[in-house]
This record gives structure tokens, C-alpha cells and sequence, in this order.
């Protein structure tokens, strides 16, 4: 069984706790994962405002109890408190994460910002974002980043043909099933996307009679033999408050032999075979336990990017 560790790190908080300690147990573990980190300003206070503006927001908030693992200080960031720069505030903290093996992308400049307009963003608009996100990571890193992980799976042909001109290895913006080359107007682009393929625990803490006890069953169902699984995590929920379950559903994978997959090196690998790759293009879907909606793949085409 494969399995892809795929951690985004949304908040300051995010960084300081939960992706520390994430990095720590996975590297002991031997463990490879790629964190993908929003890298200007933490702005979360905005989030409040989705109370009136995606069904079951508050719902979510509430059944994963979010005060407790986000803190008062990332809810009124931005808001009635200053934001706090993410990147520029963590960078020995990233340099290390990347220097014990992980993948250390950009989850976007602005997380609220982009998770709430980037869908609908025009090629201009999207280039803007980007190249904040990227300024920071060359600062941080010397050098240009390879992949990128859109915050709140928000994508669309205005973000993704931004992208084309940064040369990512791969993006992963999107859910859906398996690796593909988004199209738009029967074109299809040229970048690799990994979508996850996976619920998250922190949708799936706000399904019905779901308690925490029962995240690694039911994630473990999920799991298939016959595809790439990705599963993202987040560093405020898997990294705090439910790193205990976390844990055990590792050692569990473990336990059963899964076959960890290094998202840079199987893009890598399947794209020295691009014609076996199909096209397929995207669409805005409901996700049971994820207010609002998120970037999904669509039908398989057979038109693949050359």
C-alpha cells in the first residue's frame, strides 16, 4: 500500500507547535513528507467572517472544538490583533525541516486570502500571490521553489496557468483520485497535479457521531491497494491537539508495511512516462465535513500534456 504524507501548515501557531513536532517524530521514524507552508502574513481572524458565508462552517468549528487547537491569538489575528509574519519569523525553523530530508514548498502568501478568492482569481491576480510567496521562499531557501500547495484545495485556470510560468515539478492544489494534467478549453497544461486523495481529520471530526477515537478506522478504510493514497494532515490539528491518534495511526501504516511515497521523487518518476499521464479538468464539489467548496477533479481525458 503507498501512501504520500502531505502537511499543511496554515498559522504561526502552526509552524511553532504542531509542524516542530510533526518534523521531529516523522524524521526519527524515517518518515518522508513534504510541509507545505504559508509564508506571509497570518491573517486567520478573517476566517470568521466564513460563518456567513459557507453552510456548515460553524458546525465544523465547533465539533473540532477549533479555540482549543488554533488559540485565541491565531483567531483574532489580523483582525483585532496585528498579523504575524509566518516565513520570515520561522526561517532557521523551515531550513531545518528541509535539512532532515523534507519537502519544504509555499502554501501560498496570504492563506485566507487565496482559500477564499484564489478559484476565481485572473492569471494576473494569481501571478501577484505567487510571486509574494516566492520572494520569501528564495529568502529563506536561495533558490526557487519546486511544487506548491494551494491553501483550502482553491484552484482554477487563472492560478494554475500562473503556475506554468514558475516551472513546478508538480502542484498539489486539488482532490480527486489520481495524478493528472489539469485542461481548460480542451489544452491541457504542462504541470504535474497531485491531488489528495483522502478526507481530512479535521472534515471528518465534523461528520456525525465521528470522535476522535475513530479517526485512524475510518481513515484506514479509505486507503486503496490500487492507487497512490495522499493524505493531508494539518500541523494545528494532527500536530497538537490529536498527535496521539496521529501516532497510532501511524504505527498502525507501519504495522501493515505501507510503502511511503516521497511526493517530489514519484512526480519525478511518472513524468519520465507524461504520455501515460491523463488530462482532467476541474470543478467546484462539496466535500462531506468541509464547509464551502473545494477544487475537485473531474472525468479523465486522454488528451495528456506533451
Amino acid at each position: 500500500m503507498r501512501l504520500a504524507l502531505k502537511i499543511d501548515v496554515d498559522t504561526y501557531r502552526g509552524v511553532a507547535d504542531g509542524g516542530d513536532r510533526l518534523a521531529t517524530y516523522l524524521h526519527e521514524r524515517d518518515i518522508p513528507a513534504s510541509f507545505f507552508v504559508t509564508l506571509g502574513p497570518d491573517a486567520s481572524g478573517w476566517a470568521a467572517t466564513r460563518m456567513f458565508r459557507h453552510r456548515g462552517f460553524a458546525k465544523k468549528m465547533t465539533r473540532t472544538n477549533a479555540i482549543s487547537i488554533y488559540g485565541w491569538r491565531t483567531v483574532f489575528s489580523g483582525t483585532l490583533l496585528p498579523p504575524r509574519p509566518i516565513g520570515a519569523s520561522f526561517k532557521k525553523t523551515l531550513q531545518r525541516w528541509a535539512a532532515l530530508g523534507f519537502e519544504v514548498s509555499p502554501h501560498g502568501f496570504n492563506h485566507i486570502r487565496w482559500h477564499d478568492q484564489a478559484a476565481g482569481w485572473t492569471v494576473e491576480r494569481a501571478q501577484e500571490e505567487l510571486s509574494r510567496a516566492t520572494a520569501i521562499y528564495q529568502k529563506i531557501f536561495g533558490r526557487l521553489p519546486e511544487s506548491f500547495g494551494a491553501p483550502g484545495w482553491q484552484a482554477g485556470e487563472g492560478t494554475w496557468r500562473a503556475m506554468e510560468s514558475h516551472h513546478l515539478l508538480y502542484h498539489s492544489d486539488s482532490r480527486g483520485q489520481r495524478p493528472f494534467f489539469p485542461q481548460f478549453n480542451g489544452s491541457a497544461l504542462k504541470t504535474l497535479e497531485i491531488p489528495t486523495t483522502m478526507a481530512t481529520w479535521d472534515e471528518m471530526l465534523a461528520w456525525d457521531r465521528m470522535e476522535p477515537d475513530q479517526l485512524s478506522v475510518e481513515s484506514w478504510k479509505q486507503l486503496d491497494q490500487n492507487r497512490l493514497n495522499v493524505w493531508t494532515v494539518h500541523a494545528e490539528f494532527e500536530g497538537q491537539r490529536y498527535f496521539p491518534q496521529f501516532k497510532n495511526f501511524i504505527e498502525r501504516l507501519e504495522a501493515k508495511g505501507v510503502d511511503w511515497i516521497f511526493l517530489p521523487e514519484f512526480a519525478k518518476m511518472i513524468l519520465r512516462n507524461r504520455k501515460d499521464v491523463p488530462a482532467a479538468m476541474i470543478g467546484p464539489a462539496e466535500l462531506p465535513g468541509r464547509a464551502g467548496r473545494v477544487s475537485c477533479q473531474k472525468a479523465e481525458l486522454w488528451t495528456n500534456a506533451s
